[in-house]
C-alpha cells in the first residue's frame, strides 16, 4: 500500500477528478448526494468565493483514488466542509473512503493536519453519527488534538414501507384520521393534483418556484429563495441534475392555481428534502398535502426513504418519529483564545439561540 495525499486548491482542478470522484462517493461507506461532485462545484460557485480559499484534499493508492474530504478554509485557518455557510446548511457532510482503506485513510489524514501548522480550528458541523468513515475520523483526530463537541440538531426521516396505507398504520389513531381527512378534503374541495415539470418548463416555471419559497418563509428576515445566490444554486441544480433524474421537482395545484412544491435529491434509492415552498393565504393546508402525494408516489416507485434534512420544525415530527442522530465537533491546532472562545460561544451562548429558533419554529 502506497498512500498519498494531494491537495486540489482549485474547483477547476476538482472538477477535473469529478467523474472519478463520484464513482468513489457512490461506493464509500456513507454515500449521499451531498458529497458528489456536482453539488460541491455548484456551492462553491454561489457561495465559496466570499467564505474562503478552496481545499480539497484526496488520498491515493498507486494512482487509485481511495479517500477524499471535500474542505475549504476561511479566513484565520478555519477548515470548514465544501456546503456549509448557514443559509445553505450542511447536510451529511464528511470523509469519503473506500471500507476497506478505512483505518489507513483516517490515520493519513489526521497525520497530515497535525503536521500541518496552516490552519487554527477543523469544524465537524451536524455530521450523521451513523456516517461510520467520518465518525471514525473524529474520534481519531481528537485523540490528538484538543476538541470541544456537542449533539446536532439531528434529522427526522421516514423509512418508506411496501405501501401508503402501511405508512398511515405506523401514525397514532388521531395523527391517522387527521391524514386520510385532510388529503381526502385537498382532494375533493381544491381538486389537488402533483405535477412534475421537466426541464423544458423550468425558465418559466422558477420565477413561481422563488414567490412560493419566500411567501413560505415570510416570517424569516431573508428567507433562502430571496436571496439571488441561493435562487442561482438551486437553478443550477435543476439544470444540471434534473434531466439526469437525480433532482426532482414536485408542484401541487389546487385546480390550476400552484400550491405548494417541493425540490429534492435522488441518490440510492433516498429523496433529500431540499427546499420547499407553499402559499400560506391559501386554505386546504398546501404544505402538508404536497408531502403526502410525494409520498405516495415515492412509495409506488420502490424508494427506501425520505429525508427532511437539517432542522427540527415541529411539523416533521408529524410525519415520523426517526430521527438521525448528529455531533458538531471542533478540533483545535492548539490550546489559545480560540479555544477557550469557543468554549463560551459553544456551551453557554448557542444553546440559547438553539432554543429561540425551535420557539421560534413552533409560532
Amino acid at each position: 500500500m502506497n498512500l498519498e495525499i494531494q491537495i486540489l486548491k482549485s474547483p477547476e482542478e476538482f472538477s477535473s477528478i469529478g467523474g472519478e470522484w463520484n464513482e468513489l462517493t457512490d461506493v464509500c461507506i456513507y454515500p449521499n448526494v451531498f458529497l458528489r461532485s456536482e453539488w460541491l462545484l455548484a456551492w462553491w460557485k454561489w457561495f465559496g468565493g466570499e467564505l474562503g480559499v478552496f481545499y480539497v484534499l484526496v488520498i491515493r493508492d498507486c494512482g487509485q483514488l481511495v479517500g477524499g474530504l471535500p474542505l475549504f478554509c476561511e479566513r484565520g485557518g478555519v477548515l470548514k466542509f465544501l456546503g456549509f455557510d448557514g443559509v445553505t446548511c450542511p447536510e451529511y457532510l464528511g470523509l469519503i473512503v473506500k471500507s476497506e482503506y478505512l483505518e489507513q485513510v483516517v490515520q493519513e489524514f489526521v497525520e497530515f493536519f497535525v503536521r500541518q501548522k496552516n490552519w487554527t480550528q477543523f469544524y465537524f458541523e451536524d455530521y450523521a453519527v451513523e456516517d461510520v468513515g467520518t465518525s471514525r475520523f473524529v474520534e481519531v483526530f481528537r485523540q490528538r488534538l484538543p476538541s470541544w463537541g456537542c449533539d446536532g440538531e439531528g434529522r427526522y426521516y421516514i423509512p418508506l414501507p411496501e405501501s401508503y396505507e402501511a405508512y398511515l398504520m405506523t401514525r397514532g389513531q388521531n395523527n391517522r384520521y387527521k391524514k386520510r381527512k385532510e388529503l381526502k378534503r385537498a382532494m375533493d374541495e381544491h381538486d389537488a393534483r402533483l405535477v412534475e415539470p421537466d426541464i423544458s418548463e423550468i425558465n418559466e416555471l422558477f420565477p413561481e418556484l422563488r414567490r412560493l419559497g419566500i411567501a413560505a418563509l415570510a416570517h424569516k428576515t431573508l428567507p433562502p429563495m430571496a436571496r439571488e445566490n441561493f435562487a442561482g444554486l438551486v437553478y443550477d441544480l435543476i439544470v444540471e441534475l434534473l434531466p439526469r433524474k437525480e433532482f426532482r421537482i414536485f408542484m401541487l395545484y389546487y385546480s390550476d392555481k400552484p400550491a405548494a412544491f417541493k425540490l429534492g435529491f435522488v441518490h440510492a434509492g433516498k429523496f433529500y428534502d431540499y427546499l420547499t415552498g407553499f402559499d400560506p393565504n391559501l386554505a386546504g393546508r398546501a404544505g402538508n398535502i404536497v408531502i403526502h402525494f410525494i409520498l405516495m408516489r415515492l412509495i409506488e416507485e420502490g424508494f427506501c426513504e425520505f429525508d427532511f434534512l437539517r432542522g427540527l420544525e415541529d411539523y416533521k415530527s408529524h410525519w415520523t418519529e426517526h430521527l438521525r442522530q448528529t455531533k458538531t465537533i471542533i478540533i483545535f491546532r492548539r490550546y489559545g483564545f480560540a479555544y477557550y472562545k469557543t468554549q463560551l460561544i459553544e456551551k453557554f451562548l448557542r444553546p440559547i439561540w438553539r432554543k429561540l429558533r425551535r420557539n421560534r419554529h413552533k409560532q
